[in-house]
């Protein structure tokens, strides 16, 4: 079983310093055994950066605004495993207000997060765009490595392709003064159903040539790449390549 303080020496591993700020993406099960269980990590990820630190936790849930068109800032559940969940309830969390790419986010930096309103997902003042300027560090624990660093999609809507589009969602938000109002979300989805994501070529050309670094923590594999070094080189991968990050599935008919 993994202590505290194991999990404190083994991502400190790759290099993230006190202060930094990192966006993680979790698979508790991966770990092979936490003393204390998921909320051992999220203090560990904390130890890890210190109170001048910040921690951003993904608490995705596509389907509470795309399809039932509701979301509440403080009620809707996170869809991204149980550490985001708990790092969303933890009292001293805010929540960032992107109905469909919400973060919860701890530490010093946590207001200025939440102040990130962007109508679109990726756009110039979303929580991706602020976690960009910072040079922040992104961390995956023993995820693959399509279900992760989500920070791709921000990067292909910035550089631009022509296998995503901007597509709106409206429906009923319940913000922190807890007023419900119609508001309007947008998000750089697949142009069509047919468009699959499959990033794996593409990290793994990042790995290869160690952008993306990979460490143990446990039994799980841990990845991690600073917010401009993985910008700059996906880019490349963005404009040049980008069978590399999706396919086209053929029609059954």
């Amino acid at each position: 079983m993994l202590s505290r303080s194991d999990l404190v020496a083994g991502f400190r591993q790759s290099g993230i310093q006190p202060g930094t700020t990192i966006m993680v993406h979790t698979s508790y099960k991966s770990l092979g055994g936490v003393e204390g269980g998921a909320e051992t990590v999220i203090d560990a990820l904390l130890d890890l950066v210190g109170p001048e630190g910040t921690v951003l936790f993904p608490t995705f849930n596509f389907q509470s605004w795309t399809e039932f068109h509701y979301f509440d800032i403080l009620e809707t559940p996170s869809r991204m495993g149980i550490i985001t969940e708990l790092a969303r309830l933890r009292p001293d969390a805010l929540r960032t207000p992107h109905p469909i790419y919400s973060f919860a986010v701890l530490g010093r930096r946590k207001e200025e997060f939440a102040a990130c309103d962007d109508i679109e997902a990726y756009g110039p003042n979303s929580v991706f765009a602020l976690f960009h300027r910072t040079n922040g560090t992104i961390l995956s624990i023993g995820l693959d490595f399509n279900s992760t660093f989500s920070m791709h999609h921000y990067i292909e809507y910035n550089v631009g392709c022509d296998y995503r589009r901007v597509k709106e969602f409206s429906g009923i938000y319940v913000g922190y003064d807890r007023v419900p109002r119609i508001r309007t979300y947008t998000m750089f989805v697949r142009k069509h159903e047919r468009v699959k994501t499959y990033i794996v070529p593409g990290m793994n050309e990042l790995l290869e040539k160690g952008v993306i670094k990979e460490i143990q923590v446990g039994a799980a594999k841990v990845h991690y790449a600073t917010a401009q070094e993985f910008y700059d080189n996906m880019a490349v991968i963005v404009r040049e390549h980008p069978e590399k990050l999706h396919y086209i599935e053929e029609p059954n008919w």
